[in-house]
């Protein structure tokens, strides 16, 4: 397995750890926001938006910058609920 490969595979199982980790946390975002939107909105679509929401924060997240994976996350999240309604 050459460099390229290793380094792909290691940055990939890094993300799943995170993602997995702060899953609850996208549930918890998207139950916050679930009542302050209109019934026709499903719970389920908010938590969908929202993972990716989550995957897009472990590719970007950026500890240099000073703030927190989670509160990164949460407006990463968020803005990825109401991208989507």
């Amino acid at each position: 397995m050459n460099g390229l490969a290793m380094y792909t595979n290691l940055q990939d199982s890094c993300e799943d750890e995170i993602v997995k980790k702060h899953a609850s946390l996208v549930k918890r975002v998207a139950y916050h926001l679930i009542s302050r939107l209109p019934a026709s909105v499903q719970p389920d679509d908010l938590i969908q938006a929202g993972m990716i929401g989550l995957l897009e924060a472990a590719k970007n997240y950026d500890p240099n910058q000073g703030a927190s994976f989670e509160t990164y996350a949460g407006i990463r999240i968020r803005g990825s609920m109401l991208d989507e309604i």
